[in-house]
């Protein structure tokens, strides 16, 4: 995700022993190796599609077995007040490095990755751009995803993290950018931690992403996306005139395109294979006018723009299965079980969060809002939605 600056370090530090403790009970087996084949990189799931030991992005994200097992991990997940989408452990073998690369994909570009070093050394340094850091045992970091980045273990010892993925509520944004300490801060400045030490009689309830991924994108996101992507190009001054052009006319054609069957399908099955063809025929077009383009700080604007609108509008393949679920979520409840697993509950369930709320967030009361503005409140009051809990100030 991009960020005004490289990294921040976030207002918060945790129990480095007990963490320790915890990831000492997982054996060399239940470390998987980097999907990519990294050397010297692997992980454990904690949060992931379905709940499996799997790298997918797309999908309801629930709780694995490792995580189960780790009670001040669940603890910590829950005390951030999130939507959380994917989480890990993941271990650094010595010597070893996480390559220089940019996390330009769908599901990069809103989200962040939550960084909390649990066994590490100075030696261990995070690049990125032209800013490095060492992330301290038991502190909390975030960095900007989407320009280049690197990991380098120069010890002798296994760096492990942990590490949590969310879009983050404004709740969490204003801790951000209120609270935490960037690095353009003075680093003499004192961050003013509060320390979330492990309770074993508490339990932990928190919220996970369960729809993450359009089975056809909305033109208006598409639209979005594209033109974020084309801003970036336009602001490298290395760019080729003629490719930048001849690019914004190829994003301007793909957008008009999709609208006009959008008009016409919306997801519906029956525009899929227009969807499809539309998609493969920028994609050469793009690889043949702009393969040169590059974006600021993050490498091909062509791969870039593959990773973020190509590929991701659309996933036909969960069609069926977005059905079945929002089906059931508007069926009535027959008894108060948890669709997921005990330790997942609605947001309302999460009362423990670090993220600091306002007054006025503590004290709203949620409504869900009609089909219509002129529809009667849900509260009960009488009054048409509208100039009750929809009103406007």
């Amino acid at each position: 995700m991009k960020l005004p600056h490289e990294f921040y370090q976030l207002p918060f530090c945790f129990d480095v022993g007990q963490l320790t403790k915890e990831i000492e009970q997982f054996t060399e087996s239940d470390w998987v190796t980097h999907h990519e084949g990294f050397q010297g990189n692997s992980a454990i799931p904690l949060i992931s599609v379905n709940g499996e030991f799997n790298n997918d992005f797309k999908g309801p994200m629930l709780p694995t077995a490792a995580l189960a097992k780790s009670p001040y991990i669940k603890q910590i997940l829950a005390s951030f007040g999130e939507v959380l989408s994917r989480s890990r452990l993941m271990r650094l073998a010595p010597g070893a490095q996480v390559p220089l690369h940019s996390d330009i994909n769908y599901h990069w570009y809103k989200r962040v990755r939550v960084h909390i070093p649990i066994t590490t050394t100075e030696q261990v340094q995070f690049f990125c751009h032209d800013k490095q850091v060492h992330m301290g045992a038991g502190e909390c970091w975030i960095f900007d995803s989407w320009k280049l980045h690197k990991v380098e273990n120069n010890s002798d010892q296994y760096r492990v993290h942990l590490v949590v993925d969310l879009a983050g509520s404004s709740q969490f944004w204003r801790t951000v950018f209120q609270h935490s300490r960037s690095i353009a801060d003075d680093q003499s400045t004192t961050l003013n931690s509060q320390f979330v030490g492990f309770n074993p009689d508490s339990p932990a309830t928190f919220i996970t992403e369960q729809f993450n991924a359009p089975v056809i994108m909305p033109v208006a996101e598409v639209e979005y996306l594209t033109n974020e992507l084309l801003a970036e190009v336009k602001h490298n001054p290395e760019n080729l005139v003629a490719e930048v052009n001849a690019f914004s006319l190829l994003i301007a054609d793909f957008v008009a395109d999709w609208r006009m069957l959008w008009l016409q399908y919306e997801c519906t099955k029956a525009g899929w294979p227009h969807y499809h063809a539309l998609r493969e025929q920028t994609m050469i077009k793009a690889l043949q006018c702009a393969k040169s383009l590059q974006l600021t700080h993050s490498g091909s604007a062509v791969k870039a723009f593959e990773q973020l609108v190509i590929v991701a509008c659309m996933n036909v393949e969960l069609s069926e299965q977005l059905a079945t679920r929002k089906q059931a979520m508007t069926l009535p409840k027959s008894s108060p079980k948890s669709a997921n697993l005990a330790s997942v509950k609605s947001a309302s369930a999460t009362s423990t969060s670090i993220i600091p709320k306002t007054a006025a967030e503590n004290n709203a009361r949620t409504i869900a809002a009609p089909p219509s503005r002129n529809s009667p409140c849900p509260c009960g009051s009488g009054e048409r939605y509208k100039t009750c809990h929809g009103k406007v100030n």
